[in-house]
């Protein structure tokens, strides 16, 4: 008999942390900045972008995703994916990035980018023709 007690009482405090983590971090999501690269030649590699995009945002959770490019912020969540790609205009100025998009403001920020190798304070997803 002890041992069913004891096996419940596990059961329940690992069913009771479950619980907690999940309306915790349901509560307290963290903030991640997705930034395009929208150089010119950006059309040739959209469809890689909306891939890693989609597989990323599979695979997350309990994530607020902020959406921006390289020229402007775009905003939060899904709708604003649509709008990375619907201008691809001018060199991307990678010693603008920080300033634009500080690393305070964010728990992750990730460069999508076809021009850009590294970036301190980033993930620089790099794009290979």
């Amino acid at each position: 008999m002890g041992k069913l007690i004891a096996l419940g009482l596990a059961l329940a405090m690992q069913v009771g942390g479950l619980l907690g983590a999940h309306l915790y971090y349901s509560a307290n999501p963290r903030n991640v900045l997705i930034v395009v690269d929208t150089s010119y030649g950006l059309s040739a590699y959209q469809t890689r972008m909306a891939k890693w995009l989609a597989d990323y945002e599979s695979s997350q959770r309990y994530r607020d995703v902020h959406y921006a490019t390289d020229k402007s912020y775009l905003g939060l969540g899904a709708a604003n994916r649509d709008k990375l790609y619907r201008v691809s205009f001018g060199s991307m100025n990678i010693s603008t990035l920080n300033q634009k998009y500080p690393g305070k403001a964010y728990t992750d920020r990730f460069l999508l980018s076809f021009t850009a190798d590294e970036l301190s304070g980033w993930n620089v997803i790099h794009f290979e023709k």
